[in-house]
């Protein structure tokens, strides 16, 4: 959805928690079309991902962000170097609609393996079909250089 920032990690080799700011940014980019639906695959960079749900009854909303969860889950275990740092979960009740929400946010990272086989123009074997479905080309880390 967002990339935030490149990888740092500590002396003793973890992953730091990506700065407050650029995670912050990030998160405002996630109301654009190009950042609403599709993950971000930059190798050596942190992301951030988040999945809504609606539903008439909290349950419902819960068993629809679960499902997604689950798809996101399904694709990005075949990306080499995906790791999970951080979810959040938020549960709502819209009073305007009387709809109960269910927002999952999730940071990851996609470190660098050195294995060789790392693709970010094709992390999985579906990717190629994902994107002809998109109407704006998924964000980089380009945006990150941008003024």
């Amino acid at each position: 959805m967002a990339v935030i920032e490149r990888i740092t990690y500590t002396d003793n080799g973890q992953i730091k928690t990506p700065d407050l700011l650029a995670t912050l940014r990030a998160k405002s980019r996630l109301a654009f079309p190009s950042a609403k639906f599709f993950p971000t695959f930059d190798i050596g960079y942190a992301h951030v991902f988040r999945i809504s749900a609606h539903g008439l009854t909290f349950d419902e909303a819960q068993s629809d962000a679960n499902r997604r969860l689950d798809r996101f889950h399904k694709k990005m275990r075949l990306v080499e170097g995906f790791r999970e740092t951080k979810v959040d979960k938020l549960e709502d009740y819209i009073r305007t609609n009387q709809n109960f929400k269910v927002i999952y946010t999730i940071v990851y990272v996609i470190e660098q393996t050195g294995s060789g086989t790392q693709n970010p123009d094709s992390p999985y074997p579906e990717y190629q079909l994902d994107l002809m479905k998109l109407q704006f080309p998924p964000e980089t880390a380009a945006v990150l250089s941008a003024p």
